[in-house]
């Protein structure tokens, strides 16, 4: 019987629109010569991961794009204008609680991130808590970030939903033994969500 269901944040319960952000502050070439040397080698991850400093993390971007070093500071400086607020959030959180399931968060974010733009966060009052990556020093799919927040948060793998977006994610939760179906938007996620807590009841 499931009785906790954890979110994804990060284009689950959060808006994450990278490339329209990075297409409206610069053409699409310079646009693309950012996004590379923040994702290509994993260096936006290491944001997420919380271990080393932003500057070091900056530095290592800047080594991938060399010349682009003001446009580096500045796409990162209003990087809080890719998260937009999902306005389903607050509500699923509300019906699920009041059908009494516990409601927690697992997901890859960013200190940074969280002080740029706190305001599309505004959900987390009403869940029960949760694990940011930066906080455990983790970043999902490492098995250890799930088995952290089941410690934190007092969970048994096999009465727990886990809801993510990303495939990766989703197949090591699986194989940590929790339940999980993979957001592909709040339209067909959402009944598949809730038809699989009912048949679990």
């Amino acid at each position: 019987m499931i009785n906790t269901v954890i979110f994804d944040i990060g284009n689950v319960l959060v808006d994450f629109s990278w490339w329209p952000y990075i297409c409206s502050i610069y053409d699409e070439e310079t646009a693309r010569v950012i996004t590379d040397a923040f994702w290509k080698n994993g260096y936006w991850e290491e944001f997420d991961r919380g271990v080393l400093s932003y500057d070091e993390i900056v530095a290592l971007m800047e080594k991938a794009a060399p010349g682009y070093e003001k446009e580096i500071h500045t796409a990162l400086e209003n990087a809080g204008g890719c998260l937009h607020k999902m306005d389903y959030a607050i509500p699923w959180i509300k019906q699920l609680k009041e059908r009494g399931y516990q409601v927690v968060f697992l997901s890859n974010y960013s200190e940074f991130l969280m002080e740029l733009n706190s305001e599309v966060l505004d959900f987390l009052p009403y869940m029960d808590g949760g694990l940011f990556s930066c906080h455990a020093k983790l970043i999902k799919p490492d098995p250890a970030i799930y088995q952290r927040l089941c410690e934190k948060c007092d969970l048994i793998p096999d009465e727990a939903l886990f809801i993510d977006d990303n495939a990766a994610n989703i197949e090591a939760a699986k194989r940590f033994g929790l339940h999980a179906i993979r957001f592909e938007g709040y339209e067909k996620s959402y009944g598949e969500v809730m038809r699989y807590l009912r048949e679990t009841d």
